[in-house]
C-alpha cells in the first residue's frame, strides 16, 4: 500500500499475530461447556451413529465431547490476556487497519457472549490486585449474570443486619445481668462466648474487611456466590439463635445462684454475704421469681435489719410466695402490730394447703390473737396447729400461755403443755429460747407444789 514502510508493515504484522492468538483462545473457550455437561443434540447424534454403525460419525462426535468441558482458570486467564496483547498493539499503531479493526470487533462480541462462563470459573476482583488492569480494560470486569436467588438478596441483607443488630441487643442484655456482683466462671463463659460470637458475627457482615473475609471463606468453601447472601444471612440467625437460648436460659442459671445461696445460709456458720450476692444475682437473671427475695428477708432478718427484711417480704407477697405470709406476719407481732399480723397471716393461711405452711401461720396466728387477748381464737388455732405437727414447741409453748391468760383451772393441761415446750424447745430459736425458760420456771414451780 502506498505511504506503507517497513515498519508499519511489521506492526501491523504483530497486530495480526496478536489477533490470531486472541482468536485461537477464544475459540478453546468456546469450545468448553459452561456447566460441563453434554449437549442433548450430541447425545442423539452419538446414539443414531452407533446404530447406523457409521464410525466416522461416531469419531466426530466424540470428539466433540471431548471437547466440552467445563473452561479452566487457565483459559479464561488465556484469552483475557491475549485481548489484552491485542489492545497493546492497537494503542501502538499509527494506522488501524479496517479489517483488523472489524475482526477485535467481531472477537470482543463472541467474548462478551461468554460472560457467563467466564464469571462462573473465575472471580474476576481476585486477578485486579495483580494484574491491575486499566478502566477502560473492559474484559476484565465482566459481572456475573443475575441469578435468579440474587433477586431476594436486598432481603436477605436487611434480615442479616436485624438478626446481628437483635443478637447485639440480647447480648447487650445478658452482659448487663452478668456485670453486677463478684466475677465467677459460669458470668465469665456465658458472656465471653455471647459477646466474641456477636462481635464476630457483626464485623464479619457489617465491615468491609469483614465482608471481604466471608467472601474468602465461602470461596474456598466453593459455595456459589449467589448463595453467600443467603448463607450470609443463615450465619447471622445462627447467632440471633444462640442468643436467644442464652436470653432463655438465664431462668435456669438464675436457680444455679439460688441453689447456691441456699447452701451459704445453710454452711455452718452461715455465708450471710456469699448468700446475700447469690440471691441478688438470681433476681436479676430472673426477676419473676420471687422466692430469693423471701430468701433475703430471712438472711435480713437474722442480720437484725428489719426494715430490709419487711421490704423483701413484701416484694415476695407480690408473687404471692406463702412463706412469707407467715415472716413477715411474725415481725409485725414483734413490732406489735398485731391487727395487721393477724390480717396478714390469715390470708396466707385462706392461700396455703401445704401443712408445714400452715402449721407456722396457724401458730403465729394464735400468738397474734393472744397479744389481741383474744384467747378463745387463740386456742383453737394453736390446737390446729399441734394437729398438724405434734413435735414442734412453739405451738405448745403459746398455748401454755393462752391456757393461764384464759383462766384454765385444770392445771394439768396447762404443765403438759409447758412440759411439751420445754422437751421440744430448741435454744437456738431466738423466740423458743425465750419460751423455754418461761417453761422451765413453771415446771420447777410445779414441782416445788
Amino acid at each position: 500500500m502506498p505511504g506503507e514502510t517497513p515498519k508499519t508493515n511489521s506492526a501491523i504484522s504483530t497486530l495480526e499475530s496478536a489477533i490470531q492468538r486472541y482468536t485461537h483462545a477464544l475459540t478453546k473457550l468456546e469450545d468448553t461447556s459452561s456447566s460441563g455437561s453434554i449437549p442433548l443434540w450430541q447425545i442423539y447424534l452419538f446414539k443414531w451413529a452407533v446404530k447406523s454403525q457409521s464410525y466416522s460419525l461416531m469419531r466426530y462426535v466424540s470428539s466433540k465431547v471431548g471437547s466440552s468441558r467445563s473452561p479452566s482458570k487457565e483459559i479464561v486467564l488465556e484469552v483475557l490476556t491475549a485481548r489484552d496483547t491485542v489492545q497493546a498493539e492497537l494503542t501502538n499503531q499509527s494506522q488501524i487497519p479496517t479489517g483488523s479493526l472489524i475482526k477485535v470487533n467481531d472477537l470482543d462480541n463472541r467474548l462478551k457472549q461468554e460472560t457467563n462462563k467466564i464469571t462462573t470459573v473465575v472471580d474476576l476482583t481476585e486477578w485486579h490486585s495483580i494484574l491491575n488492569p486499566k478502566v477502560d480494560a473492559w474484559w476484565w470486569f465482566f459481572k456475573p449474570p443475575k441469578h435468579r436467588w440474587d433477586y431476594l438478596d436486598w432481603l436477605w441483607k436487611i434480615l442479616t443486619v436485624v438478626f446481628l443488630t437483635s443478637s447485639l441487643s440480647l447480648t447487650v442484655d445478658i452482659y448487663s445481668r452478668f456485670l453486677t456482683g463478684e466475677p465467677n466462671i459460669v458470668r465469665a463463659f456465658v458472656t465471653a462466648t455471647q459477646s466474641v460470637l456477636t462481635l464476630l458475627a457483626g464485623r464479619s457482615a457489617l465491615t468491609k474487611a469483614g465482608q471481604d473475609s466471608i467472601k474468602r471463606a465461602l470461596t474456598r468453601l466453593n459455595i456459589p456466590q449467589y448463595f453467600w447472601a443467603e448463607v450470609s444471612c443463615g450465619i447471622a440467625f445462627s447467632i440471633l439463635l444462640i442468643s436467644v437460648t442464652f436470653r432463655l436460659s438465664l431462668p435456669q442459671i438464675a436457680i444455679f445462684y439460688k441453689n447456691r445461696g441456699d447452701q451459704y445460709t445453710s454452711n455452718n456458720p452461715p455465708q450471710y454475704p456469699a448468700a446475700i450476692s447469690s440471691y441478688k444475682r438470681a433476681l436479676v437473671l430472673n426477676p419473676y421469681d420471687v422466692e430469693p427475695h423471701h430468701q433475703l428477708g430471712r438472711i435480713y432478718e437474722k442480720l437484725q435489719d428489719k426494715e430490709k427484711a419487711i421490704a423483701e417480704y413484701k416484694i415476695a407477697l407480690q408473687g404471692d410466695f406463702y412463706y412469707s405470709y407467715n415472716n413477715l406476719g411474725r415481725i409485725y407481732i414483734i413490732e406489735k402490730n398485731y391487727d395487721q399480723a393477724s390480717s396478714l397471716l390469715l390470708t396466707g393461711l385462706n392461700l396455703n394447703e401445704n401443712d408445714e405452711v400452715r402449721y407456722y401461720l396457724l401458730k403465729n396466728l394464735g400468738w397474734a390473737r393472744l397479744k389481741q387477748n383474744r384467747y378463745a381464737e387463740a386456742k383453737t388455732y394453736l390446737q390446729e396447729a399441734i394437729t398438724l405437727d405434734k413435735q414442734k414447741a412453739a405451738a405448745y409453748c403459746l398455748l401454755a400461755q393462752v391456757l393461764e391468760k384464759a383462766g384454765e383451772k385444770n392445771t394439768a393441761i396447762i404443765m403438759k403443755n409447758w412440759r411439751y415446750c420445754f422437751i421440744y424447745g430448741s435454744s437456738y430459736d431466738i423466740d423458743e429460747d425465750k419460751w423455754i425458760d418461761q417453761a422451765r420456771q413453771r415446771l420447777d414451780t410445779g414441782l416445788n407444789k
